[in-house]
């Protein structure tokens, strides 16, 4: 059986009997080749690919491989300057969703990441940047880091036992090729370099988690073939709302069973954001249910992929990801290929 990330066998999809790849499969399989992909750019084959080169191929096997459950917005390569997010991620139901404001990060050979970079004729830091758009467009402001190493423990390990992730992982680690980071736990570190300290990279990849097993369509790989919308939002919209939660220091630890709100501000770590009145905000978009889809994407939803209205805040894409019931369609094999590991 070929090895996701390893073999590059690409994942399977036989549209005569009805069957698609799940989005878990698809983000997995991405994960892998990124993995791969950087590892021998900084270590075989350089250079390194950039971080352009990384998000527009992820955008288009998302296109290709989950096929019309997926659309696609492009926007001009400009206005990605003006803001702190590559692109945006909806996986929506057509009512409600979950929405990502998505910046990528590559890691250099030495495992670093540009965690502090400063963008905009203002000079300011890009993960308060991104903080600021995602409110404003009701998405949760998420670090996209592209690794080429594995790793164990840490974060994923607790938000695992917590149930928040799903168990599809690959069998050499490649599953860390592509993982999700909160925004909010980016801004802490980079205020401590207020005082003279340093950004601890370790630190911040130990914590992030993969995006297949925070996203994933089918978190039982023991269950029926098919999950409702309702059951995959839900899985979704739980394991954001902690990498949130624990982003904003309002959390020690991953728990299934905590929800916002349930520990003061003063709790919470985090850099001063430019334009947000109340921090509060941060976790509007994250109550005790998915929430309603907002306007733009309700447009977008009715759009041609060909001419999209401008987005309320620029960013160079935008990715739907539909998972109504009558858009799944999970072939009873949906995860081979993807393989339990540790």
């Amino acid at each position: 059986m070929p090895v996701i990330g390893h073999a590059f066998s690409l994942p399977s999809s036989n549209p005569q009997a009805g069957q698609q790849p799940s989005l878990c499969e698809v983000l997995l399989w991405i994960a892998g080749d990124t993995f791969h992909w950087l590892h021998n750019g900084h270590h075989r084959y350089p250079p390194a690919p950039g971080e352009e080169s990384f998000t527009d191929m992820n955008i288009r096997h998302l296109r290709q491989f989950v096929g019309d459950r997926v659309k696609v917005f492009q926007f001009t390569k400009d206005q990605e300057h003006q803001n702190g997010a590559d692109w945006e991620m909806w996986i929506h139901n057509r009512t409600h969703g979950v929405g990502l404001r998505i910046q990528a990060k590559k890691a250099s050979k030495q495992r670093r990441y540009l965690f502090d970079h400063r963008v905009g004729k203002q000079n300011v830091y890009q993960c308060d940047l991104l903080v600021q758009n995602a409110l404003t467009v009701r998405c949760v402001p998420v670090y996209l880091p592209h690794n080429h190493w594995d790793w164990e423990h840490g974060g994923e390990e607790e938000a695992a036992q917590a149930g928040l992730l799903c168990g599809h992982v690959a069998a050499d680690g490649s599953h860390h090729g592509c993982t999700l980071l909160s925004a909010y736990r980016v801004q802490s570190e980079v205020g401590r370099k207020a005082g003279g300290r340093n950004v601890r990279h370790a630190a911040l990849w130990a914590e992030s988690l993969p995006w297949n097993r925070v996203l994933c369509d089918r978190r039982d790989a023991d269950a029926p073939s098919s999950r409702s919308s309702s059951e995959i939002l839900t899985g979704v919209f739980t394991a954001v709302k902690e990498l949130t939660r624990v982003g904003r220091g309002l959390s020690p630890t991953y728990s299934a069973g905590s929800t916002p709100g349930d520990s003061s501000q003063e709790d919470a770590a985090y850099a001063h954001t430019p334009d947000v009145d109340d921090v509060d905000d941060a976790l509007a978009t994250l109550g005790s249910d998915p929430p309603r889809l907002p306007p733009h994407v309700l447009q977008l939803l009715q759009a041609h992929e060909a001419e999209p209205p401008a987005p309320p805040v620029p960013t160079v894409a935008t990715v739907l990801v539909d998972v109504s019931d009558d858009r799944m369609q999970m072939p009873p094999s949906w995860f081979e290929g993807c393989v339990r590991h540790r």
